[in-house]
């Protein structure tokens, strides 16, 4: 709430503020999924119940389609 009010009175546009906001969820959203494929492919930290190769491959696919456009939006 702090924030909010100290962005206010800098005369922070919230609009602006939103779309770069998303721009860096958008860029730190692929290191995070590498971390939950990581922990969700590892047998001892599931208890014997990881993730099907089905479910990686998907995860994987959209790792891979993320950095690309996180890739293309910088080289475009």
């Amino acid at each position: 709430m702090l924030l909010g009010i100290a962005m206010d009175y800098l005369g922070v546009n919230p609009v602006k503020a939103l779309f770069w906001t998303a721009i860096i969820n958008g860029l730190l959203a692929p290191f995070l999924l590498v971390g939950i494929l990581i922990a969700a492919s590892d047998r001892k930290l599931m208890r014997n119940q990881p993730s099907s190769w089905l479910s990686r491959i998907v995860v994987g696919i959209t790792i891979l389609a993320m950095f690309g456009a996180a890739i293309a939006m910088f080289v475009l």
